[in-house]
């Protein structure tokens, strides 16, 4: 797991592979206020979803991890919360869909930590790794996101 900021990420692209270099470049392009709600960059394998989730608190939001595809969160306005955490054993699913869907949801997580991200920050989940995205201690929050989608097959060519 990656946090950084929009507005810094150039100045830390040494950390970042070909392929996210690439995401976090073509969303810096974007006008949010007019994209759709999807644009594909790279068919399936790497596109960018704008989303105004409803926040809820963390115990009300069930966390997720996904084995093919990597996660780039980006707050465009307003706050978020998320929960991060590696997988273990010790954390059982209540939905796994990860074979025809590529997610698996859980309520209790071991070992969860959680951070704040405000408007230009951004968060980077790998493969396996747990994550409770569009959380708030409030509850219900304006919150406008981008999430770019990054198959992991990207990362090996």
């Amino acid at each position: 797991m990656i946090v950084d900021t929009i507005s810094t990420w150039e100045q830390n692209k040494s950390q970042y592979s070909g392929i996210v270099r690439r995401a976090l470049a073509a969303i810096t392009q974007l006008s949010v206020a007019d994209m759709p709600s999807k644009i594909e960059l790279d068919g399936k394998r790497l596109y960018v979803m704008k989303q105004s989730p409803t926040t809820c608190t963390s115990e009300e939001r069930l966390a997720e991890v996904h084995a093919q595809y990597a996660d780039i969160h980006l707050v465009v306005e307003g706050e978020e919360w998320q929960g991060y955490a590696q997988d273990s054993d010790n954390n059982h699913s209540v939905e796994d869909r990860l074979a025809e869907s590529d997610y698996a949801l859980y309520e209790q997580v071991e070992n969860e930590s959680y951070m704040r991200l405000r408007p230009g920050d951004f968060s980077i989940f790998w493969p396996g790794e747990v994550h409770r995205p569009n959380c708030h201690p409030e509850g219900v929050v304006h919150l406008v996101k981008l999430v770019v989608k990054i198959h992991r097959d990207l990362f090996e060519g």
